[in-house]
């Protein structure tokens, strides 16, 4: 009993130790654990599973019907008995169960297309806001700098006795602004606090720290790599397919089944006694219907499926073509926007003259606010692409090449 409780304890410390160091250091190795430690990715092999079971419930067959009978009576003095006993099999005519088991295949593939694209959509939503954390310690780092230095500007102006009417405004103004930016350091942190929390579940670790890291957005590929992937387009034709193997079920349906199977009968009346032996045949005459209107049913389905899904498909190469146009304008709009690098560089030269007195105050607060609106709209351009990618090939069922761009 000690064994195993002391079994039990070191494989929770082992796994509480696992989930504590994940060697996550940047939004490429973030989106590596995703594929492979995410807890949505257990959910979604559990839910493969219950899939996968749905061709062994179309396997299944009728099972044997057993009827018993028992009839007490008399005549005369004569007492009058009777047992029957009746074992049929039920023989499925019309391919009743290669049609279900075909359309349960359909229904499977279906399923299993739809749960890989969910998971690929979490994956992808969860990666954003990894990188949107990173950014967003960019940005509190920033606007924290931004209060230091206007706090600094404040008491130096405060300590002072008389001011000039221009100082007047500008100690006013820095207050105003440095209270501004306060509120958005606080709309900043809540924001971090919230995604941070679905970063470190999904990706199984109880802390993690994203690091920034610029996107390899020219590696993007806009045509499809992998011919035999499934993506939103070929999912409507998944559609298609299980519409059709219903219209094959119901089809089948139109076909009596007949149960067959050995009769035996016993009679006594007094001392006599009687066995009899035979074949018991039953089976519904198909007097009223072949099932006409589930098939019409089923034919009426398919036919809305197909023009359901011929529009959706066209909606979908619209929508490629806009996504398309989309994300090279957000490109061509990041590639001639100054890189962080470059930002903090021409930060540190203007730092530098305001801490001489060259720059006035109101440049000063022009300048940081520059800044911070600066990253705000880059981050912003780099999600947009980058949910527009994934939303991009998941037209197609490119998204393998997804991480080639982290």
């Amino acid at each position: 009993m000690y064994a195993n409780l002391l079994v039990v304890l070191l494989f929770s410390i082992s796994m509480a130790h696992a989930k504590n160091t994940c060697n996550i250091t940047n939004i490429s190795d973030f989106y590596t654990n995703l594929k492979f430690k995410s807890p949505i990715l257990l959910e979604t092999n559990k839910q493969k599973e219950q899939i996968s079971s749905l061709t062994d419930i179309a396997k299944q067959r009728p099972n044997p019907e057993i009827d018993l009978e028992y009839l007490n009576g008399h005549q005369g003095e004569n007492d009058l008995r009777s047992y029957t006993v009746t074992a049929q099999h039920v023989v499925e005519f019309g391919s009743k169960r290669d049609k279900r088991v075909n359309k349960a295949k359909s229904l499977q593939e279906l399923k299993k297309a739809e749960v890989d694209l969910k998971l690929f959509s979490s994956n992808l939503n969860a990666t954003v806001e990894y990188h949107r954390v990173a950014q967003l310690n960019i940005l509190i780092e920033s606007v924290e700098e931004v209060i230091h230095t206007f706090n600094k500007v404040i008491k130096k102006l405060s300590s002072r006795k008389r001011l000039t009417p221009e100082e007047v405004v500008s100690l006013s103004t820095l207050k105003l602004a440095s209270n501004d930016y306060r509120n958005q350091l606080n709309n900043l942190e809540n924001e971090k606090l919230v995604l941070i929390g679905r970063v470190s579940f999904l990706s199984n670790c109880k802390k993690v720290n994203p690091e920034y890291s610029e996107l390899k957005f020219k590696s993007m590929k806009f045509e499809p790599e992998y011919p035999s992937a499934v993506g939103l387009s070929e999912l409507e034709d998944l559609k298609v397919n299980f519409a059709l193997g219903e219209l094959d079920v119901q089809k089948s349906l139109g076909y009596s089944n007949i149960s067959i199977g050995p009769r035996i009968e016993y009679q006594g009346q007094g001392d006599l006694k009687f066995f009899t032996a035979g074949v018991s045949v039953s089976f519904a005459f198909p007097w009223f219907h072949t099932n006409d209107g589930g098939k019409l049913n089923a034919i009426k389905g398919v036919a809305a499926q197909k023009l359901s899904s011929k529009n959706r498909k066209e909606l979908l190469k619209i929508h490629k073509v806009n996504l398309v146009t989309k994300i090279r304008r957000s490109i061509d709009t990041l590639v001639n926007m100054p890189s962080l690098r470059e930002l903090e560089k021409k930060h540190n030269k203007v730092e530098k003259l305001f801490s001489r007195g060259v720059v006035s105050i109101p440049m000063t607060i022009e300048s940081h606010r520059q800044q911070v609106d600066f990253l705000k709209s880059r981050f912003k351009i780099e999600n947009e692409i980058l949910s527009t990618y994934g939303e991009l090939i998941m037209i197609d069922g490119n998204t393998p090449a997804f991480e080639k761009v982290l």
